[in-house]
């Protein structure tokens, strides 16, 4: 029984792995095509002017978290845009798989 139930798991596996020829990750999903979900991060806004040391400091480390954010955000469009491109390979690699069935 349990070797039944073995051979029947990989029977279902089996079309989950075969042809997988691109690797890295991807965008798909049930809903059609999603956009991205970064943040996009909001540009401090510099006061009209400084009149202490303290409003110095806090707008220069309001510019460094938006620096940092602003890398976060860029990071997460280059892996949206790079597993756009990996689903392009997937459907490609598709459609050439379905030409190349109609070839005799």
């Amino acid at each position: 029984m349990n070797r039944q139930i073995t051979v029947f798991l990989m029977i279902l596996l089996f079309p989950l792995t075969a042809h997988a020829l691109v690797f890295g990750g991807s965008n798909l999903g049930f809903s059609g095509y999603p956009s991205h979900d970064c943040i996009k991060p909001t540009k401090p806004i510099k006061p009209y002017s400084f009149d202490s040391q303290w409003e110095v400091d806090s707008y220069n480390s309001e510019v460094d978290l938006y620096n940092s954010q602003l890398q976060q955000y860029l990071s997460c469009i280059d892996e949206y845009i790079e597993n756009a491109n990996n689903d392009i390979k997937r459907i490609k690699e598709k459609a050439q798989e379905a030409i190349d069935e109609t070839s005799y």
